[in-house]
């Protein structure tokens, strides 16, 4: 399996359960994955442009916000760049249209085509 695809997946079910668990504790930044979520949050908000998604999911905006905070300014723009970097890698193999529908289908809890 395509390391890229293994780490939409893993940010898949991160995403998922931070929206399925509402009534949950919320998760401190050391709880979790804050640069694979900064990735996975870089490459949908790349997508999101380019895609011209309708909405995008405000918790996921401020989880990253506060995983921003929790790894530090120079690491979390790293982070966030490679995410983008990544949608533009699939990109230039995939046609957009098809590559915005299929993170459309995994990623249903965080944009919205």
């Amino acid at each position: 399996m395509d390391k890229g695809v293994r780490a939409a997946i893993g940010a898949t079910t991160l995403a998922g359960l931070l929206i399925l668990a509402p009534g949950a504790r919320p998760a401190s930044a050391a709880d979790f994955d804050c640069a694979g979520f900064l990735r996975m949050h870089g490459m949908l908000r790349k997508a999101s442009a380019a895609c011209g998604f309708t909405a995008y999911n405000p918790t996921i905006a401020d989880r990253a916000r506060t995983c921003f905070d929790a790894v530090g300014s120079n690491h979390g723009a790293q982070e966030l760049y490679a995410g983008a970097a990544e949608f533009e890698r699939w990109q230039a193999v995939r046609h957009r249209d098809v590559l915005c529908q299929t993170l459309a289908a995994k990623f249903p809890m965080v944009v919205r085509p």
